[in-house]
């Protein structure tokens, strides 16, 4: 359930309790802070445990950031304050860029921007809403679009930009890691990100950072990082944040974090509700897995690999690059014969896949090669596999397909083939497992009744607005310990008159039955109590 419950005389009270945030690192708690709330949850429980840091190739640490709810005379009880915030944001205003509804009942999303001047705020709230409008209002996020509150809060920095090759003073301290890469985005000063999320008075659920910066980069985990980027910005957000709302790691090869329910490490796999006939099992073979982010200016990419098969197997090959503009900025040639590559270019990070190559078994060898010289053409990864022709490519097939870790061993099986994008960057969709994980997460932490309203004897549900609904009434039978009844009349009715149901304890019980959920779940059930004296 959400932090902060509705609550009214007639329904049971909520309890006071702390909402904690900390992080943990090699066992080791690091409290950031601690908050007095209201909570029907009377015992531990952790809301929210992500990996502090997700980020694209580099070693992940063993870090945690945690956000827990527990009971007023907890161990924490200490540590309750309510801290003045470190950071004095003179230059700052907060919009709201979609309201659904109390921001008490509802996931919470907060942009922040960094590298953002003074002279540049229109441009950065702008920013913010040309990506709500791609990723929440069309495919990506839309089915869960009425669950959200969303807003932006503009901080002004010193300077325009990150800190890359040259440092500049902004107000969350950003830089690219390594510098001078198109990768990774990492969180400076953690303290004013912190305080400038304060400067809104709902809890936020999930913290966003836009760089100002027109390239790719970003992170996962504790915070959602992503550039303005018009080629790469929505692309990067949309990938982050299916690590952070559906707690999973990769399912692309070479990553450093494999879990959670788009992951099994054996063939038992998890989400066999989604197979409607039996699992098949998908394997290729991983042959080559270059991350090598080699400037192609100064030196060829090349490559030998062994092709251990017969015609039963082809070969496929999968690239990434910065400052490809064109096709013939750059050659990509197999055994001295050049390969067709397929995708979008641009002088921003790019993702290609070599059309199907029949090989014989034996030695070959792959070369990059740099055809015109301008000193911007990167080779990120060049990743090469082998298949056979049973292997099912098509974009609705749910089952169990290899994935490799970064020594190019294979560490175990993502739902389906390059449907989603935790797998396939360009796509815009996730696969059916990570759309219903996303969903569950998100109602395990608000309710499906918004809340419920009396005039006189009249009592009205309302609730979140989505679809796929239902609602039953029941009432509680006379004696401790007894059960429910269902008022079988008032089965699908929101607004009931309850008076001649005499006194008692009723519950209006609402269910989702949603076609992107078919996992059983408690969170797909919500009930309020009602008291009548």
């Amino acid at each position: 359930m959400k932090l902060l419950l509705i609550s009214a005389l007639f329904i049971c009270n909520a309890y006071s309790g702390l909402l904690v945030k900390k992080t943990l690192f090699n066992g080791k708690e690091n409290i950031i802070s601690v908050k007095r709330i209201n909570t029907e949850v009377l015992k531990p429980k952790v809301i929210k445990k992500i990996r502090e840091y997700i980020s694209e190739k580099d070693k992940t640490e063993e870090s945690y950031y945690i956000e827990s709810l527990e009971p007023v005379d907890s161990k924490y009880k200490n540590l309750l304050t309510h801290k003045k915030r470190s950071h004095l944001f003179v230059a700052h205003e907060v919009r709201k860029i979609i309201n659904t509804g109390n921001d008490s009942n509802r996931i919470t999303l907060t942009f922040l921007g960094d590298g953002y001047t003074i002279l540049e705020k229109e441009k950065y709230f702008s920013d913010v809403k040309a990506l709500v409008k791609d990723m929440f209002e069309e495919v990506t996020f839309k089915s869960y679009l009425k669950l959200f509150n969303i807003y932006a809060i503009f901080v002004a920095s010193e300077e325009s930009g990150i800190s890359d090759i040259k440092t500049k003073r902004t107000a969350f301290d950003l830089y690219r890691s390594p510098k001078g890469s198109k990768r990774g985005i990492m969180p400076g000063n953690k303290r004013a990100i912190e305080d400038a999320l304060e400067l809104i008075d709902a809890h936020t659920d999930y913290p966003i950072i836009i760089a100002n910066d027109d390239y790719y980069g970003g992170l996962g985990g504790r915070y959602a990082i992503a550039t303005r980027s018009k080629t790469s910005g929505a692309m990067v957000l949309r990938h982050e944040l299916g690590h952070n709302f559906s707690n999973v790691g990769e399912e692309y090869d070479g990553g450093q974090v494999y879990s959670g329910a788009n992951f099994s490490s054996s063939k038992n796999v998890p989400w066999t509700h989604w197979i409607k006939d039996k699992l098949e099992v998908h394997n290729s073979e991983f042959l080559t897995g270059s991350y090598v982010w080699q400037d192609l200016s100064k030196k060829d990419f090349k490559i030998n690999f062994n092709f251990p098969h017969d015609s039963k197997y082809f070969y496929e090959l999968k690239l990434s690059s910065v400052g490809w503009k064109s096709k013939d900025d750059v050659k990509v040639y197999l055994d001295g014969k050049e390969l067709e590559i397929n995708g979008v270019y641009t002088k921003d990070r790019s993702f290609f896949r070599t059309k199907r190559v029949y090989l014989s078994k034996g030695e070959h060898e792959l070369k990059i090669v740099d055809n015109n010289r301008d000193g911007d053409n990167v080779l990120a990864y060049a990743n090469g596999y082998a298949y056979p022709q049973s292997y099912d490519f098509s974009k609705s097939k749910v089952g169990a397909f290899n994935v490799f870790a970064n020594d190019g061993r294979q560490r175990g099986y993502r739902p389906t083939h390059n449907i989603c994008l935790m797998r396939d960057m360009r796509s815009k969709v996730f696969c059916p497992i990570d759309q219903e994980n996303i969903w569950l997460q998100f109602l395990s932490r608000i309710s499906l009744i918004d809340k419920i309203e009396q005039s006189g004897e009249n009592y009205t549900v309302k609730t979140l607005d989505i679809e796929k609904l239902s609602i039953r009434w029941f009432k509680k039978k006379k004696g401790w310990g007894a059960s429910k009844e269902e008022i079988k009349e008032l089965a699908g009715k929101w607004s009931v008159n309850l008076k001649k149901y005499g006194k008692g304890k009723f519950y209006p019980t609402v269910s989702l039955s949603h076609p992107e959920i078919r996992k059983k779940s408690e969170h797909t059930i919500d009930e309020k109590e009602i008291r009548i004296k």
